[in-house]
């Protein structure tokens, strides 16, 4: 189990880069050299960084029974995490027009409306400015919090928390798909995985767990079966609504005629989602580095910064946006992977080497949740997972004010339990020469 997530990650990354070769779109890349030296050495760099990590001595293995303290601040944690998803919810529903249940599921059965009226609120300017968002985005930490927790410690909860909790994910499920967009739903997707991976490697006993397993691996194939089947009827109704998404979708004619036009195309656009932003990449790759003042990573931080401090973010634009204006290649409409916006900041060496620091963190944090099961390490590992599904999109972490807030958090807390442990190993490194001594 100690290399499980790191060949989970190798293949989703490197077999997400080697499907777009063998797409249309690979004939439109003008740097092929330079964009398999920088993919590859990425990868290589995260992949060095967790088998740096590895190498390290392991902590010492705890118990997998927990205190009574840490259960109930676990408890507490889901409860406080499942009420923040119910208020969370029902405020972005009433902010996007819902009236009640009847407007959601009209909506849910037809998500090209519920799509397109996202973004006439959008151009209203509500969704996250409200007094309540404004309070509840500091809490940010509690969205990250609640999936992993809730399948790790599920045994340790009583009927009525878990039920709270599968009402606040249901709720905020009800939101995405009112809007319909697959973000949420693929987010609770990754942090349910994420939460199986550690709770399975946490098992002693493995050969009582068998059919324990065989139940997750069903959970987690048919949550996946149920997210492809609405991308695919998502684009499809969306296809039939505004019409075709252009060049990027290559509909296959002998699907198309099994199938008809719009679903051929969903599921054409649903094959090319993890794979056409390699393509803005190598057009991101070809334009020289301007510093974007610290903003470039993050578009809702760079948001936050316009807001509240008057910054002018057409003065130092991201990668993205500049790559946008030279190549036409539209920033907000297509993907160009996470490294673009890293490189904003960080130049692109700089984000190949940030991919190396990721993978330090990802199999540390891995170590830790597997062998304590201790809430925060766990907790960064899911967003980590996040992170990694979407390198092939963007820096999913810093596109909403929540997940910037939570991993924020969650890192803070995460080095300040590593300074306590330390101080603890060095007193007790001192009680011993002083023992040792007498």
């Amino acid at each position: 189990m100690t290399w499980l997530p790191l060949s989970l990650a190798l293949v989703w990354m490197l077999g997400t880069f080697g499907a777009f070769w063998l797409t249309g779109l690979a004939r439109e890349v003008d740097n092929p050299g330079q964009l398999c030296t920088f993919v590859i050495g990425a990868t290589a760099l995260f992949a060095g960084g967790y088998a740096a990590q590895m190498s390290r001595r392991p902590p010492p293995v705890v118990a997998p029974t927990h205190s009574t303290d840490r259960i109930r601040r676990v408890r507490q944690l889901v409860l406080a995490s499942s009420v923040y998803y119910v208020v969370l919810s029902l405020t972005r529903l009433a902010e996007f027009g819902a009236t009640g249940p009847q407007s959601v599921w009209a909506s849910i059965q037809a998500p090209a409306t519920g799509y397109l009226n996202k973004f006439d609120v959008y151009q209203q300017g509500v969704g996250n400015t409200s007094p309540w968002m404004n309070l509840l985005f500091p809490l940010g930490v509690l969205s990250v919090a609640l999936v992993p927790l809730l399948v790790v410690h599920w045994r340790s909860l009583p009927t009525w928390l878990r039920l709270a909790g599968l009402v606040g994910i249901t709720l905020h499920m009800a939101f995405y798909l009112f809007i319909g967009t697959t973000k949420g739903l693929g987010d609770v997707v990754i942090m349910l995985v994420a939460g199986m991976l550690v709770a399975r490697a946490a098992v002693r006993h493995r050969r009582r767990t068998r059919s324990r397993r065989r139940r997750a691996l069903v959970l987690v194939a048919g949550a996946f079966a149920l997210l492809v089947a609405y991308m695919i009827h998502s684009h499809a109704t969306r296809a039939t609504e505004f019409g075709t998404t252009g060049a990027l979708v290559q509909v296959n004619p002998a699907v198309e005629r099994v199938v008809g036009a719009p679903v051929a195309e969903g599921i054409a656009d649903v094959i090319g989602y993890p794979t056409h932003g390699y393509l803005g990449l190598s057009y991101n790759l070809q334009l020289p580095f301007e510093w974007s003042r610290g903003l470039g990573s993050s578009p809702s931080a760079a948001i936050f910064a316009e807001q509240t401090a008057g910054v002018d973010l057409t003065d130092h634009p991201p990668y993205p946006d500049r790559t946008e204006h030279e190549k036409g290649w539209p920033a907000r409409m297509y993907w160009a992977t996470i490294y673009p916006w890293l490189a904003s900041d960080l130049t692109f060496p700089g984000a190949a080497l940030f991919m190396g620091l990721v993978g330090w963190l990802f199999a540390g944090s891995w170590r830790a949740a597997v062998s304590s099961r201790r809430v925060v390490p766990t907790l960064i590992f899911a967003q980590l997972c996040i992170l990694i599904v979407y390198v092939p999109a963007n820096n999913q972490l810093g596109m909403a004010p929540e997940s910037i807030v939570g991993m924020a958090t969650l890192l803070a807390l995460y080095a300040m339990q590593a300074l306590s442990n330390g101080q603890r190993q060095l007193r007790a490194a001192q009680d011993r020469h002083r023992h040792t001594w007498r």
